[in-house]
């Protein structure tokens, strides 16, 4: 599960990098700076459908912590790679560093989808055990 979760955010990844045309003349003086596309944004969707799917197989905390690593560490690469392609096509400015806010945000969403997740599953397996005992 865990790298089914990962090779997916992976994918998501790759094609976003792929897409991307990369320099591009505009016109006589400009030029237009693509190295990642807006597929990019798809991960996001992915943080919902991995935390149900943390759910449904009934995952100890370390799997969904597990799973959150699965989804993140793939978009550190991405926008390390973005970073990197600005840099060895030379026009590098500084502001592609900002291409790590990606991952930061995907983490923050990451993080707070799937404790919420953890929480309601741990609180749901509770009460049913607490329904189970006699009294």
């Amino acid at each position: 599960m865990v790298a089914a979760v990962g090779a997916t955010s992976g994918g998501v990844g790759v094609l976003a990098l792929v897409t991307a045309p990369g320099v591009t003349r505009v016109d006589e003086l400009a030029y237009d700076t693509t190295f990642v596309t807006a597929w990019w944004w798809l991960a996001y969707a992915l943080v919902p459908v991995a935390a149900v799917v943390a759910w449904r197989v009934r995952a100890g905390y370390l799997t969904y912590v597990a799973v959150g690593a699965a989804l993140v560490v793939p978009h550190v690469a991405v926008a390390a790679l973005v970073v990197a392609r600005y840099r060895w096509s030379g026009w590098s400015d500084g502001l592609e560093v900002f291409a790590f806010l990606h991952p930061l945000g995907l983490f923050a969403v990451a993080v707070v989808v799937l404790v919420v997740t953890g929480v309601v599953d741990a609180l749901r397996r509770r009460r049913r055990t607490d329904l189970r005992q006699p009294a």
